[in-house]
């Protein structure tokens, strides 16, 4: 058994020490969890900078600063992170790769909860605001207790009192309430598997760096390691400040700190630094060629002038050069003294070359990109091998950085994405928070309408009641006081007056309680044209914030368009570079040819002093080369590899000059591989050109492709926006519509309140009259037995007188005779006759009269006082009735309009989709699947709750119009005429 088997046997999931924290815990109460993850939706706080970087202001520190230059505190520190990491456990690369992929994989499903979550919170939310309205009230109003607000007809609330809707509103509320639970209980379980995933990773990576690490190297030399070995463990400042908690493994360098003004100062850095090299070269050739002796036809080394461009010096610099080399070919002279030390020490600065060219690329390096194999050895490898080895090193480096620049695109891109769907999340939340709000103040602003006018309606029942109340109790004192008089004439007229005064009570409290239930079917209607007013306004914001969603796609699809258009813009750059390189190693293969032509006439010319002096100047050149590279080796950009391949080649070249100066038997030989280079080198230009033009083809199609697309979505906007625009434009003129019939409705609901309140003012006048009737026919049955028993005394003294006559005076024949002896007599009896007559006739206009006449005249007048309200009530009964017919239509004309906006929200759910799909090349991410996914439960969520809604208007409408029926009925019945919308028979 291995070191590495040991270690992975122990350990920390097998050590007792650590088993605690990965043990089965108890997760926390459900109202906790839901209460912490409440706000899973919002903006999440950008992760921040690493606890240890001293920048960071944010987090407070009881400690001093971590200097990493500090020896003792760094060995000290990774001491005891050697020994922490001991029996960390060491992971194959297959569970590595499993957990990476876990861990990407609970990732995704954590957000999709998180998203879910935030969802049904915001159901449970608007299921617990209906729960409210559907709650009864207090029976109390204004601190006074109703005298009937302990009957269910009184605990009324704002929607209505019907049971079954209450429970129906308590269920959702309870199945909301019990997935938000399961939500919150889901995502804790996910969090402490991906927590024991980042635990597990963390773990093995700290194995990883205990085992390999091989201690803290120093070197006299600017503290930079030489050796491949070294360089593994060497970490700055930067590096170590790389490992951040956003990540497990360190991020690219170039991406995070060269960004903006960096970028632009480290360029005209590396220009300027090129362009001294340049300079040294150009000074080096111009002594090489004065040791030839044919410095008489190149002029000196050229000085540019105070305000030239570096861009400028260089190429001044560059085609001295080239005429140096152009001379130098024309001039051949030789010398094959000391030709295999030369070789010798070109193979070394070769070999010290490639060893530097490894040492870049291993420091540059990224994930995934292909591994430069080590440099050939200096000894036993020829010169062939080593330029190999370095045009591999050199074609590495490029497309290593090629692929560093796609990542800063593709990173770049997914940040402003992140930034765009972070500030969207943010309006429509805070939208939708107006929107809530909004509809919170209209419901407060009905409730308190609703109790006035519930108040209101009371107070006038009960007005209604004490009357019709007091009317009873009077007719019953009446009643009991005229029972026993029934044998006269009149009294049994007063009876009939009675009778029908007490069905004209009885008719107007039928009324009454008829102009109660329309009332209340007001209130009804009230409440539904509140209802259909807040559907109204929610339709025109949906539509706003439809046009707002459209404003920002346009938006959206402008930046895309500018996007690719830069991106077009930077190919054709990249494109003309390349062709530019291209010709640049044109050149190159060209010189290298001539160079190649020229090698007899070098080697004649040098001799041992011209040796001696080139080899001095070649090793403080290597010298300064290897000072400048360990210098900024971790400043290495695409501008200055390639300014750094370019100097290595003219740097080759000259090395080659001086090699194959002092070995002319081998020229040949050497002519021969570089011409097989050229052809090489030919072949490699060739391909660059075509893949160049290939690439510049695809970019040219893509382009025209996507500016077809963008016209066909600003198209198919413009046409979905006028759409919407006409639209809008009916909803606003329906609405003006509904306003004009509210403000009719309310005229005429003001009207039934005037016939209403003149009702009560006729019923107390016919209240006052009765009681006068009443009175007045009281006074004349005083009268009548007045009258009555006038007559019967008068009849009683008649009799007595005629028998005191009879006795006094004899029989009549006597009387007769005496009286017709005696004027005097007969003109007293003839006066009691006529008396007695007058008496008589009196007495029998009052038994033929009608006492009662005055008050069957009054109850007349009532009654058709009475019809013509009846008939008024008729009038405003079929005047609901068409506002009944009118609201059907409007509710027709809005159920349309809501059913044309669920058809454009669907059809710009599918076209967002779409959109959501376009521009991928079929391989589509996991979280954008979740995201449709999400996005069609939503929909559906939102249809099926608008036809629960549109169900409940349909259900309440049917309940008015039943209502209205019944109300016909009863009208009927106590009028006596046929129902409202049926011919009414005349006789």
């Amino acid at each position: 058994m291995n070191g590495l088997d040991v270690r992975s046997s122990l350990s920390s999931y097998g050590d007792p020490r650590h088993s605690a924290s990965y043990g089965a815990s108890q997760p926390p109460p459900t109202g906790l969890l839901m209460n912490g993850y409440r706000d899973a939706s919002g903006p999440q706080q950008p992760l921040g900078k690493s606890q240890f970087n001293p920048l960071n202001t944010n987090l407070p520190r009881n400690s001093a600063v971590l200097h990493t230059h500090d020896p003792v505190a760094m060995y000290l520190l990774t001491e005891t992170a050697m020994s922490d990491s001991t029996h960390y456990e060491i992971l194959s690369l297959e569970e590595v790769e499993g957990l990476k992929k876990e861990q990407k994989f609970v990732n995704s499903r954590l957000n999709a909860a998180k998203r879910k979550l935030a969802l049904e919170t915001k159901l449970r939310d608007a299921a617990m605001s209906l729960s409210r309205l559907y709650t009864p009230k207090s029976p109390s109003f204004n601190g006074r207790e109703d005298p009937e607000a302990s009957s269910p007809r009184s605990q009324r609330s704002l929607l209505g009192h019907n049971e079954t809707t209450m429970d129906k509103t308590d269920e959702e509320l309870a199945l909301s309430t019990r997935k938000c639970e399961e939500l919150s209980q889901e995502i804790w379980d996910l969090e402490r598997r991906l927590q024991q995933v980042n635990s597990r990773l963390l773990e093995h990576t700290a194995g990883i760096l205990q085992m390999t690490h091989k201690g803290l190297k120093k070197n006299l030399k600017n503290n930079v390691p030489h050796t491949p070995e070294s360089l593994s463990s060497h970490h700055t400042r930067d590096s170590i400040d790389g490992f951040d908690d956003r990540s497990f493994y360190k991020p690219s360098g170039h991406l995070e700190e060269h960004t903006g003004q960096g970028l632009h100062g480290l360029g005209l850095e590396a220009v300027q630094d090129t362009e001294k090299r340049l300079e040294y070269l150009s000074g080096r050739v111009y002594d090489l060629i004065l040791q030839s002796n044919s410095a008489g036809e190149l002029e000196p080394v050229p000085q540019p002038p105070p305000g030239a461009t570096p861009t400028a010096a260089m190429e001044a610099y560059v085609a001295y050069i080239e005429n140096a080399l152009e001379s130098l070919s024309a001039h051949p002279a030789g010398s094959q003294s000391q030709t295999r030390s030369l070789d010798d020490e070109s193979g070394q600065q070769l070999g010290e070359l490639n060893a530097r060219l490894h040492q870049i690329v291993q420091q540059s390096g990224m994930p995934g990109a292909q591994t430069l194999p080590p440099p050939p050895d200096s000894s036993s490898a020829d010169q062939t091998e080593h330029f190999s080895y370095l045009h591999a090193g050199l074609n590495g480096l490029e497309d290593r950085l090629e692929k560093l620049f796609e990542q800063k695109s593709i990173l770049t891109t997914q940040i402003q994405q992140q930034r765009e769907l972070n500030s969207k999340s943010d309006a429509e939340r805070d939208a939708h928070i107006a929107d809530l709000m909004q509809q919170l103040a209209h419901v407060r602003k009905d409730l308190e309408f609703s109790e006035n006018e519930g108040q209101r309606t009371r107070d006038d029942l009960e007005d209604a009641m004490n009357q019709v109340a007091t009317l009873q109790k009077e007719l019953a004192d009446h009643q009991e006081k005229h029972v026993m008089e029934d044998t006269s004439k009149a009294l049994t007229t007063e009876q009939e007056a009675r009778a029908r005064a007490e069905a004209e009570v009885e008719r107007l409290e039928k009324v009454l309680e008829d102009l109660k239930r329309e009332q209340d079917a007001q209130a009804q209607a009230h409440e539904a044209r509140a209802h259909a007013e807040s559907e109204v306004a929610r339709l025109e914001a949906h539509i706003g914030e439809i046009q707002s969603h459209h404003d920002a796609r346009l938006e959206e699809l402008t930046t895309a368009r500018s996007a690719a258009e830069s991106e077009t813009t930077r190919l054709q750059a990249a494109l003309e570079q390349h062709q530019s390189e291209a010709t640049q190693l044109q050149a190159a293969l060209e010189q290298h040819q001539s160079e190649a032509t020229r090698l007899q006439a070098v080697l004649d010319q040098h001799g041992e002093e011209a040796d001696s002096k080139s080899r001095a100047l070649t090793e403080a050149h290597l010298e300064q080369l290897q000072s400048q590279a360990d210098a900024h080796t971790e400043e290495l950009t695409a501008l200055r590899s390639k300014t750094d391949g370019e100097i290595t080649r003219l740097q080759e070249i000259i090395d080659e000059l001086q090699s194959t100066a002092n070995n002319q038997a081998e020229a040949t030989e050497a002519r021969q591989h570089a011409e097989q280079q050229i052809l090489e080198l030919r072949t490699t230009l060739q391909q660059t050109r075509n893949e160049a033009d290939a690439q510049v083809k695809e970019a040219l199609d893509a382009r025209a492709q996507a500016e077809s697309e963008v016209a066909r979505l600003e198209e198919s906007l413009a046409q979905f926006r006028v759409s919407v625009e006409a639209q809008l434009k009916e909803a606003t003129d329906a609405r003006i519509d509904a306003e004009n019939e509210v403000a009719r409705l309310e005229t005429v609901l003001s009207q039934l309140r005037a016939d209403v309140e003149a009702l009560e003012a006729r019923v107390t006048e016919v209240t006052v009259a009765r009681a006068e009737a009443e009175n007045n026919s009281s006074r004349l049955q005083a009268e009548l037995r007045e009258m009555e028993g006038e007559v019967v005394r008068a009849q009683t003294e008649l009799t007595m007188a005629k028998a005191e006559l009879d006795g006094a005076y004899g029989s009549r024949a006597q009387r007769a005779a005496d009286i017709a002896a005696n004027p005097a007599i007969q003109r007293e009896f003839d006066e009691l006759n006529t008396r007695n007559l007058e008496l008589a006739e009196e007495l029998a206009a009052l038994k033929a009269g009608k006492p009662g006449g005055d008050l069957q005249h009054r109850v007349d007048l009532l009654e058709r006082e009475l019809r013509d309200t009846v008939d008024d009530y008729e009038v405003m009964t079929k005047a609901s009735i068409e506002f009944e017919k009118e609201r059907e239509q409007f509710e027709g004309v809005i159920d349309t309009l809501r059913d044309r906006c669920e058809q454009l929200e669907t059809q710009l759910n599918e076209e967002r989709i779409n959109w959501m799909g376009s521009g991928r090349d079929g391989h589509e991410t996991t979280s954008t699947m979740v995201l449709k996914n999400e996005f069609k439960k939503m929909m559906r969520d939102t249809r099926s709750e608008n036809l629960k809604i549109r169900k409940a208007e349909h259900d309440e409408r049917r309940r008015l119009e039943a209502q209205i029926r019944n109300l016909n009925k009863d009208i009927a019945n106590l009028t006596g005429k046929p129902p409202l919308g049926q011919p009414v028979v005349t006789a």
